[in-house]
């Protein structure tokens, strides 16, 4: 059989594909509340009675995806999502405080009150493209409104893990791909044919990394297999759906373990070529990452938000991109120079980030202002105020204290203490805490490396004896007859991290 036999039959296979070859139990398994924890009492109320109201007009509703899967994990849903029988525009009659939004899926946004959000999806047949498809280019879906059943609409879902339904009435969970087991062995798994299921949407191996690194779970042999295969295709992704899915990571305040995994994974070179070029050394494996500058900006970054500090997701791309914009800039250059240079080197890479224009604005003047925080700054000088009361000058100084901690560059914390301390304009207490820890932290690791050094460089028989002056220095507030010399750093890169 020659290749184009090969290929017809390839996807002639396909077509013939339904729910129930893809399904693990295709008429749905019930787990009831014996057999989970879940309860009613456990939803949002306004979810409740979104579910309600429609099951009133005759239609089916049941929980879907994150929501119940982020419940069985005893974790708090962000969102959520509800899959009915009921059309759009039937949704949207049923509830006033509705609106129809989406162009490849048709959804429907019920906002109350906070403006909180439950998002209503329509049950949807398996795309029409796996039957028409010529080629992997073609599975990619680009416009998808073919209403279906509940279990069709689970097969062409993502991951076993988001593809469970709650049942609000009876508290019993349909599980139809294996999902539950695979929650309780912590297992990614993709539903149906990875050779399928990620050209249809490339994003998903995205998410797919982003999920083993949040949860900590594995992934399945056959997915990491489809990543392997297709993460190039990430390149024909929406750029504005990438977009997303970054700053959702970055919000979490678990980016470095999820980074670590694209790295792993050959994610990060396949997505930012230009930053990881000027970033890490070619075949860097995860390790390397996670000790490397980035890996410790990311890691600085993400305690931040776990501490509920001021750092978003701009900062964020801000310490993805530091190593790449600061190489080869002469900061001495001319104030309008050097902003010159900075965005044309954003601009070359906005697209591997799907940047906005706000943002590159914004990370142009965070990096074309890095050099006015090494001179010389004295309170009565008008640039000092001036450049205090810019728009974007808490992001620029958020940049370069994280910057200075990651490098453990003693001298540029002591100024960006001065900026924060010595000037009458206080930043925010939040921006304040990790300038407080920082100094502390250089102060015990300072003082570890002189006793370790006075501890290798003092004489064994008077060994004792320093240290009985040590002891009574401390006491008395004496002078110390010896002072080992101080070594330069003061400490490792992992204690700078730590």
């Amino acid at each position: 059989m020659g290749m184009l036999g090969i290929l017809k039959r390839f996807f002639l296979q396909r077509r013939a594909i339904s729910a129930d070859k893809i399904l693990k139990y295709p008429e749905g398994k019930r787990i009831y509340s014996e057999f989970h924890h879940v309860r009613q009492a456990h939803l949002d109320s306004d979810a409740v009675k979104v579910i309600g109201r429609l099951q009133q007009f005759g239609y089916k509703a049941y929980l879907v995806g994150g929501g119940v899967r982020d419940l069985l994990l005893n974790r708090l849903p962000k969102d959520y999502d509800i899959v009915t029988n009921a059309r759009p525009n039937d949704v949207k009659k049923i509830f006033n405080n509705s609106r129809l939004i989406g162009k490849r899926f048709r959804i429907v946004h019920i906002v109350f009150r906070g403006n909180k959000i439950i998002e209503v999806s329509t049950a949807r047949s398996l795309p029409e493209n796996r039957r028409t498809a010529k080629d992997v280019d073609e599975l990619m879906l680009k416009k998808d409104n073919q209403y279906g059943t509940f279990k069709e609409d689970v097969a062409r879902r993502d991951f076993t893990l988001n593809s469970l339904l709650f049942d609000v009435r009876n508290e019993t969970i349909i599980d139809y791909c294996g999902g539950f087991e695979d929650l309780q062995e912590k297992i990614i798994r993709i539903i149906g044919d990875e050779d399928i299921s990620l050209p249809e949407d490339p994003v998903r191996i995205l998410r797919a990394i982003k999920f083993a690194g949040l949860l900590d779970f594995s992934l399945h042999p056959k997915l990491v297999k489809g990543i392997n295969k297709h993460r190039k295709l990430l390149l024909k992704a929406s750029q504005a759906r990438l977009h997303e899915e970054y700053n959702k990571i970055f919000r979490t305040g678990q980016s470095l373990k999820v980074f670590g995994k694209m790295v792993h994974h050959g994610l990060f070179e396949v997505l930012f070529p230009e930053v990881a070029s000027s970033t890490l050394p070619e075949g860097a494996d995860e390790h390397y990452f996670l000790q490397s500058q980035l890996g410790i900006r990311i890691a600085i970054g993400d305690r931040m938000i776990q501490e509920h500090e001021d750092i978003n997701t701009t900062i964020y791309y801000a310490l993805l991109i530091a190593d790449y914009m600061l190489a080869g800039i002469d900061f001495t250059d001319k104030p309008k120079t050097i902003e010159k240079i900075v965005r044309d080197k954003l601009i070359k890479i906005e697209k591997e980030f799907g940047l906005t224009r706000k943002e590159v604005d914004r990370l142009t003047l965070m990096f074309a202002t890095q050099s006015l925080f090494g001179r010389e700054a004295k309170e009565r000088k008008g640039w000092v105020r001036d450049f205090q009361e810019t728009e974007h000058f808490a992001e620029s100084f958020t940049l370069y204290k994280i910057i200075a901690r990651a490098r453990n560059d003693e001298e540029s914390i002591q100024r960006a203490l001065f900026w924060e301390i010595g000037l009458r304009k206080k930043l925010p207490q939040s921006i304040r805490k990790v300038f407080q820890r920082s100094l502390s932290e250089m102060q015990m690791q300072r003082q570890h490396a002189e006793d370790v050094a006075a501890s290798n460089s003092r004489p064994r028989e008077n060994h004792k004896e320093y240290q009985g002056n040590e002891g009574r220095q401390g006491q008395n507030g004496g002078r110390k007859r010896y002072r080992p010399r101080r070594r330069k750093g003061g400490g490792s890169t992992q204690n700078a991290v730590s």
